[in-house]
């Protein structure tokens, strides 16, 4: 069963602690944050161990494995990726760069405060 954010949009409390950087881990929360996007979890994880082997250098699956610690610590906390989600609808839409340039900002404040929960 996944865990939608959206259910519970108001609740500062995270739906599950933050995942230790590894495959596994991060799979089991990517499937539980948003289990539509486990299928893409699963297909850029072969690219990056394909890429790993081919250039014979690990830093593929860091980059992999960076990257998808922040997709869960920007989903784990309910308000913050029902923001994300409406951040990312005003930037669609937006008709004008103004509206643009603040979601853009926002959305970057958030990316921001998801890297340093990962590095931490």
């Amino acid at each position: 069963m996944s865990i939608h954010p959206a259910e519970h949009p108001d609740s500062d409390e995270p739906l599950i602690p933050m995942p230790p950087l590894t495959e596994q881990a991060l799979r089991t929360a990517v499937t539980r944050l948003d289990v539509a996007s486990a299928a893409r979890f699963e297909t850029e994880f072969h690219a990056a161990w394909q890429e790993a082997v081919q250039s014979d250098s690990t830093v593929p699956l860091h980059t992999f494995l960076h990257r998808w610690g922040e997709f869960v610590a920007l989903r784990r906390f309910p308000r913050r990726a029902a923001r994300l989600a409406e951040l990312e609808r005003t930037f669609a839409e937006a008709t004008d760069r103004e509206t643009a340039r603040a979601a853009a900002s926002e959305i970057a404040t958030l990316l921001d405060e998801a890297g340093r929960e990962v590095a931490a």
